[in-house]
């Protein structure tokens, strides 16, 4: 069956198809109803990487990613006097009354211990705060100072800042009980809000932190949402000069919108407010498609002067290259499946059906809604042809296409991909820099965090799991001694502030029997001394109070390493010598395991790497998917290398904006730009089946380009520009990840478009390749086939 023939069987079964597009859109718009806005850290993980699976087991006792660090920074003097103690003891309490909160994880200088000695050589760990409450004198208060003073690098520099200016509350939440808007809200009602005053300064960060902000902001997102879709009905009214050409692309973006969101939730899962860009993205994409059928349509109608047979004509003409397009965008984005990342796989799934939905929208609606549509009037049509836009675009056509035009052409091409190549090289894995790119530097959020990161160096937690395997290890002196040389060795790294043991715990204790002399901060060097040191630290602690330090089984410990930044090439590094360091035989313990890694970094990394081993493959993948699928539609491997062009031209121009910009492969932008792989290929497509079409009118090859260039290239450069044009008022959002994504993605269609409206085009016309002429004919055949079916119809 032609394509002509289905159209009329589209148009003769228009009620049934109405009925089941109409019952199904029911069916999905009330599962879209029930959207919910979910983003989970934990889903962007690889949860089979050894790192993971080591944090996993054990985030319960040394913490995971789900951290929040409170600073209370003294705005006069320092923070020992009653009011600031007083505040750091009740946000410390309060802070355990927070939902989520894993019980034992908050630590402060208000549950911090230190040893004191007793007569008879008895060492005692005896609470910071004397008689373990808020000091209510300054007397009392200056003996804080002195406690905190005699525990360097556990107490002081750890939860006491150098300067004695600021104190640190850090706490840690449940994965299973995450709810990032509640979080945020009662921190910031139940612990910052009653504290803040005259007296101190208080900052907050951390992960669910930074999401509770991008909650905060997501209203944001709607009212840009509304903005963007005004903006591109007066687009659409302005290029089509009449309010169909506004209403028809807007249904077929509904339609599929309605969809995708309900697919969404079909299939339990939720829209990430981090990736609400690409449902954007995924429904201007139908608009984009529906803009070339109705072009086409208003083209066809200018011709025939029929409206059924315009739509019969636009139908068949348009349906080979437009399910083309959406078939390559959405089985280029299935290729995500194959990361072993959660969220990716379940975005691959939910963004190919999206795409796919834009087949019901843009080849089964629309031939109804034409029918049912009054046609456009012949002034409305001839007012467009003599327009600026189609002017322009006939003026520069035609000096691109003159001799000297393509050699330029060419020679500009060639330089924008040296260009490319040499911003690409900037491209990083990982975050490029120390704040999150997630929000505006200036932002609330890293304002905090960079404040933090002044006063105590060091926050984000890189965690080397020490697992004991038998019994009498923990009382072994060499366990000890390794991880001090081990903490040694990796303090000499530029990125690492600090670093944290129980070997430092147990080194202090060797001078709270020397009046705290730090000459006498040294570890034991017998199994007897060591147990000693171990019995005094764990005597009359509960195993929660301490399993922040050493399992409440006794069978693991750990050693912390305080990173400045979350930069991707640190992370590596810091990786690299951690597993040089104990991968060397003369570093290994008997019956004791050293383990990578928890702690942000070590989760980070773990990310990172599957990053790494996958991005190469997603490309060669999503690029081979689209060059089969051209490869079938035109009958031809030639013909897969021409339309790869300006798609590859487009992703060069994309790494090396990112290299640029210092945007770096992370877990949050690889969906954005996985998915947008094959986005902008049917612009090629649509470019090349004009001119084949043009070819079989019996123009010579020059001509049928240019006449491809100034119709359908009309179409396409028109939903490219309008795209830009709607992605820059996301430029607004607080949310600077959806700012940037939209403005790469924005980047993106633009070069795509020009890659498809100029080298492309240039390179068919200078090379003549055989595969359109070869099209030509079977163009020519399927009317001839379709000729005389309508003539058998009509008798």
């Amino acid at each position: 069956m032609s394509w002509y023939r289905l159209g009329e069987w589209i148009l003769r079964r228009r009620y049934l198809v109405l009925l089941v597009i109409g019952a199904l859109t029911a069916f999905f718009g009330y599962f879209a109803a029930q959207t919910r806005l979910v983003t989970s850290f934990g889903d962007l993980l690889p949860q089979n990487h050894p790192f993971i699976r080591i944090a996993h087991r054990y985030d319960r006792y040394f913490g995971g990613v789900n951290n929040v660090t409170i600073m209370v920074e003294a705005r006069h003097g320092t923070i020992y006097t009653p009011r600031i103690l007083g505040k750091i003891v009740k946000m410390t309490s309060d802070m355990d009354l927070v939902y989520g909160i894993a019980h034992g994880s908050v630590h402060s200088l208000a549950t911090a211990s230190y040893f004191r000695p007793l007569a008879g050589g008895v060492i005692l760990n005896t609470p910071i705060l004397p008689d373990g409450v808020a000091p209510a004198t300054q007397a009392r208060a200056d003996q804080v100072r002195s406690n905190v003073h005699k525990n360097p690098g556990v107490v002081f520099g750890r939860f006491v800042s150098l300067d004695d200016r600021a104190a640190l509350i850090e706490g840690s939440f449940l994965e299973s009980r995450l709810d990032y808007r509640r979080i945020f809200d009662e921190i910031e009602r139940l612990v910052v809000k009653p504290e803040r005053d005259a007296t101190v300064r208080i900052y907050v960060g951390g992960p669910p932190i930074l999401y509770g902000w991008v909650y905060h902001y997501t209203p944001q997102i709607f009212w840009i949402f509304l903005v963007t879709v005004v903006a591109l009905w007066v687009l659409l009214y302005l290029y089509f000069h009449d309010w169909r050409g506004a209403l028809r692309p807007t249904i077929s973006g509904v339609v599929c919108a309605v969809w995708g969101l309900g697919f969404l939730r079909l299939v339990g899962l939720a829209l990430d407010p981090l990736v609400l860009v690409i449902p954007f993205l995924i429904t201007a994409r139908a608009v984009s498609h529906s803009v070339q059928m109705h072009d086409r349509y208003y083209e066809e109608y200018y011709r025939l002067r029929d409206k059924e047979k315009a739509i019969l004509s636009a139908f068949a003409e348009l349906f080979v290259p437009s399910l083309s397009g959406i078939l390559t965008d959405a089985f280029g984005v299935l290729v995500i499946l194959l990361v072993p990342v959660l969220f990716l796989r379940k975005l691959a799934i939910s963004a190919s059906f999206w795409i796919a939905a834009i087949i019901v929208s843009e080849l089964l609606l629309n031939p109804i809604v034409y029918y049912y549509l009054e046609p456009p009037r012949i002034e409305v049509i001839e007012r467009r042809d003599r327009g600026p836009f189609k002017r322009i675009l006939s003026l520069v056509a035609g000096a691109m296409l003159s001799p000297r035009g393509r050699i330029v052409t060419l020679g500009l091409s060639g330089a924008a991909i040296v260009l490319c190549a040499f911003f690409w090289t900037g491209l990083k894995v990982g975050d490029p820099g120390s704040q999150t790119p997630i929000l505006w530097p200036d932002s609330p959020y890293n304002t905090a965090m960079q404040a933090i990161q002044d006063e105590f160096g060091a926050i984000e937690q890189f965690v080397v799991v020490v697992q004991l395997g038998r019994r009498g290890a923990l009382e072994s002196p060499k366990l000890y001694h390794m991880m001090d040389r081990y903490e040694r060795y990796i303090d000499r790294d530029p990125m690492v502030g600090r670093t944290f043991s129980l070997a430092d715990l147990l080194a202090n204790s060797g001078s709270a029997l020397r009046e705290f002399e730090p000459k006498w901060n040294v570890l034991p060097t017998t199994v007897r001394q060591t147990g000693q040191l171990l019995g005094g630290l764990l005597a009359g602690a509960s195993p929660l109070s301490t399993a922040y330090i050493i399992t409440p089984r006794r069978d693991a410990t750990q050693i912390t390493v305080y990173c400045r930044n979350r930069e991707g090439e640190n992370i590596r590094r810091i990786v690299k010598r951690t597993q040089l360091f104990f991968g060397d035989p003369r570093h290994r313990v008997k019956g004791v395991r050293f383990r990578l890694a928890a702690g942000i970094i070590g989760e980070l990394a773990a990310a990172n790497q599957e990053l790494l081993d996958n991005d190469v493959l997603l490309n060669v993948l999503a690029f081979a998917t689209i060059y089969l699928i051209i490869v079938a539609t035109y009958r031809s491997f030639v013909a897969g290398i021409y339309l790869l062009f300006p798609l590859a031209l487009a992703n060069a121009a994309i790494n090396a904006y990112m290299g640029a910009n210092d945007i770096g492969i992370n877990i949050n932008t690889l969906p954005v730009v996985t998915v947008g792989v094959g986005f902008g290929i049917d612009y090629a497509i649509y470019v090349v089946s004009r001119i084949i079409e043009e070819l079989a009118l019996g123009r010579e090859i020059e001509d049928a380009t240019y006449r491809a260039l100034t119709t359908s290239g009309k179409a396409v450069a028109f939903t490219a520009l309008t795209l830009v044009a709607s992605v820059l008022f996301w430029y607004w959002s607080s949310i600077r990840f959806n700012a940037e994504m939209g403005l790469l993605l924005a980047v993106w269609m633009f070069v795509a478009m020009l890659g498809a409206m100029t080298l492309l085009p240039v390179l068919i016309v200078t090379f003549k390749p055989s595969f359109v002429m070869r099209e030509k004919e079977r163009v020519l055949a399927s009317r001839r086939l379709d000729l005389e079916q309508r003539q058998l119809s009509a008798v």
